[in-house]
């Protein structure tokens, strides 16, 4: 089975419709086509299993090279597949292969989605000779009775590494060709133990690509197991590695014929291997610069990243043409960044630290940078912060061959146009620099544009609040650069200041302080990691002081190494295009409730495979809400206080006609939205509510409410606090947090045991 499933992506299907086609269906319609499609896909899967037992007139399952039995599991957790569909599928030869399970309520049932995907796994593997490739949550006696079933089998990529127990001997019994391994992670105790079995118990120098994508307690008896294919692996990367295995890495000094090399640590608490393990640190820099083959090599977040990087780039008879190093300080890395220009051969290179203002850390830099002519796509985050026009300019001119271009900067303006534009391959340029460009600026940039440009994605995301372009500037930026290269153009102002003062955004410090008034108003405790300080009053934002990104890690380790946590609440913003493209990837997946007003929400639709509807009606809400809930978290609470209906649910043509305030919640599980309506009201002591509803929401969350009755508690709340709230400031002003608590002198049966001493003179 092919991996893009419309269950699991919104992959394409003659019943599916492009985003523009949805943006015109109603909700009613739209829903209908999802049960059409979950009710095709579910046939074709149940047309799989039965042509596996001989039920179907063509074999199709004797000819299945690729499994994945997630997108199977996937299918069957949807709130769709229920009633007529379910009914369906299990009809007939499958109803034998469905497995129920005890529901929340007393005496309820419901179906057990991973027991019953690896119960029908039974049907497939034993009927697909040509099975090259198996991917899913799949159990350990499941594993182990399929192997053997299997004999083409080649790639495994499971959920969770503990189903590898005792099937190494089975693999290397069976399987000769298996070479590919990958899964989520594995956490057990013994998991280091148990896995160097596994690689010691199949064929020798067989296996060649080993990814663990989160994280496994593995560490020094896997890396010494790992010998065992010290000429066949090729392919080596390791994310979440726990400072064990930190302190372990040169037990891997046998593994010297690695291609690819990737280490994260995934918590920032990664061990500085020179400065406490000296020792070790020099052996696995033996280690690394004895790979001789390596092309690809990434470092995240490992606090010795650079110090091990560095041999690497020196080393005459390693050529890389993939680098990416992240979490790491230029006022640290000066050998690090003189040794880049000792790989001309780079062509893909990603830095991501903190930059320094002072020193010749970016003048050290750029002469390495501008020194690797054959570069295609060059990424630079926080790196790059204090880069001016003449640095982007010389490395225009240096870069010939650049495709794709990230950089920040400070001050930026049109000089830059002339060199960039000698780039005659560029296809991305994201300009995350604070900038000054002008309309006209940009119309001459473009002019100068190729052939080889053609698809350019021209992304200005830090633009100086004083240089906004006009909608009209913007729409015929779009329009040019559409027709001159068929390319796109997006803009947004520096974040923080895009924002007029009666559109309140909680970014800071400020933000924080209203979180923990309300989370006391709940009676709940709160705990606070800060990104940004900022200067600002009610009338608006004056200044902003960004907190470093290793120091914010910092606090939320002792916060949850301390107390621990029962809810995370993350206070929103306007992002640029880069950090919410990172967002939707990496946190709206994670997410229990996502609660964005509608500006947030059109923000985060932007660029993605939904089209953003012009809202005329409550149907239009529900819409977004609902698309939304399709990037990943699992229930949204759009906000519609930016946009006031009339008492039919419309948006009114006139201003006195706004009568109601619209609350979506969507909830993914029911596929339903629950409409939560109050009125409107004029006031202007709005500030703060949207994290004051969220912070609220978060504290019933914590309290134990369900979802939707957490959401609704917090909107009475808010409510309250904007109609007792008091006139402070010239501005937007805050609500009244405290509306419904009054302090006693002493709590109810407790008496105070301070008295008051008389003294003489």
């Amino acid at each position: 089975m092919h991996d893009v499933a419309p269950v699991t992506n919104r992959g394409s299907s003659d019943v599916d419709v492009s985003a523009p086609e949805r943006a015109k269906t109603t909700y009613k319609t739209r829903l209908r086509q999802e049960q059409l499609l979950i009710l095709r896909w579910a046939q074709l899967w149940r047309v799989i299993f039965l042509s596996a037992i001989g039920k179907t007139l063509f074999p199709y399952a004797r000819y299945i090279r690729n499994l994945n039995l997630e997108d199977l599991e996937e299918l069957l957790q949807d709130a769709k597949f229920k009633d007529q569909v379910s009914t369906m599928f299990f009809e007939g030869d499958l109803n034998a292969y469905k497995v129920q399970t005890s529901g929340p309520k007393k005496g309820q049932v419901r179906l057990d989605a991973g027991r019953t995907s690896n119960m029908l796994g039974d049907i497939i593997t034993a009927n697909t000779p040509m099975l090259e490739e198996l991917s899913g949550k799949i159990e350990n006696d499941a594993l182990l009775r399929w192997i053997p079933k299997v004999p083409r089998l080649r790639l495994l990529n499971l959920w969770y590494g503990g189903a590898l127990v005792n099937a190494g001997p089975l693999l290397r019994q069976h399987c000769h060709a298996f070479k590919t391994l990958s899964m989520w992670g594995w956490g057990h105790d013994d998991a280091d133990q148990k896995f160097a079995d596994f690689l010691n118990e199949i064929n020798p120098q067989t296996l060649e690509s080993l990814e663990i994508f989160s994280y496994a307690s593995i560490g020094p008896e896997s890396f010494l197991a790992l010998s065992c294919h010290r000429n066949s692996l090729t392919d080596l990367k390791l994310n979440h590695i726990n400072p064990l295995a930190m302190q372990s890495l040169n037990m891997l000094a046998g593994c010297t014929n690695l291609q690819t090399l990737l280490l994260t640590d995934g918590t920032n608490r990664s061990i500085d291997l020179k400065a406490t393990h000296n020792d070790i640190f020099l052996e696995t820099i033996a280690w690394l610069r004895s790979c001789k083959k390596l092309r690809s090599v990434a470092f995240r977040n490992l606090r010795s990243g650079q110090d091990l990087a560095t041999p690497i780039l020196l080393e005459n008879d390693i050529r890389l043409t993939n680098l990416e190093l992240k979490g790491y300080a230029m006022a640290d890395a000066r050998n690090f960044h003189q040794a880049l220009s000792n790989q001309p051969s780079l062509q893909e290179l990603q830095l991501q630290g903190d930059s320094d203002e002072a020193g010749d850390g970016v003048a050290t830099l750029v002469e390495s940078l501008s020194q690797l002519s054959s570069l295609t796509d060059l990424r630079l985050q926080d790196i790059s912060d204090y880069f001016t026009d003449e640095v982007i300019g010389r490395l225009a001119r240096s870069l010939p061959k650049l495709e794709g271009w990230w950089t920040s900067g400070w001050g930026v303006t049109d000089a830059i146009w002339e060199d960039i534009a000698t780039l005659k391959y560029l296809r991305r340029l994201d300009m995350a620099a604070t900038s000054r460009f002008t309309a006209d600026g940009i119309f001459d940039f473009i002019s100068r544009l190729g052939p080889g440009n053609k698809g350019l994605v021209l992304a200005i995301m830090m633009a100086d609040v004083d240089c906004d372009l006009t909608e009209v500037e913007q729409t015929m930026i779009r329009d040019v650069i559409a027709a001159k290269v068929d390319g796109r153009f997006e803009f947004q102002l520096q974040r923080g200041m895009m924002v007029p003062p009666y559109v309140p955004y909680d970014i800071d410090q400020n933000g924080l302080e209203a979180d923990q008034k309300i989370i006391a108003a709940h009676r709940c405790y709160a705990m606070t990691a800060t990104t940004a300080l900022t200067a600002q009053n009610t009338q608006g934002v004056y200044d902003i002081h960004y907190v470093p990104s290793a120091f914010v890690s910092k606090q939320i380790d002792a916060c949850i190494d301390d107390i621990g946590v029962d809810v995370v609440k993350i206070g929103a913003q306007l992002l640029p295009n880069e950090a919410v493209i990172s967002l939707r990837k990496n946190l709206l997946p994670l997410t229990t409730i996502l609660t964005p007003n509608i500006p947030e929400a059109k923000l985060l639709l932007q660029n993605s495979d939904f089209q953003i509807p012009e809202i005329n009606s409550i149907h239009d809400l529900i819409q977004i809400a609902a698309d939304l809930q399709v990037l990943g978290p699992k229930h949204v609470l759009l906000k519609g206080g930016h946009v006031p209906l009339d008492h039919d649910l419309n948006v009114p043509n006139e201003a006195n006609g706004r009568k109601l305030v619209v609350d979506i919640l969507y909830s993914g599980g029911s596929q339903k939205a629950q409409v939560l309506v109050t009125d409107f009201s004029e006031s202007k002591n709005t500030h703060g509510t949207g994290c004051s509803l969220a912070s609220a929401i978060a504290s019933n969350l914590a309290l134990g409410h369900a979802v939707d009755t957490a959401v609704e508690k917090a909107c009475q709340y808010v409510e309250a606090g904007i109609h007792f709230s008091k006139p402070l400031g010239k501005g937007n002003g805050p609500i009244n947090h405290f509306h419904s608590l009054s302090v006693k002198e002493k709590p109810e049966g407790w008496e105070s045991s301070m008295r008051r001493l008389e003294m003489g003179d």
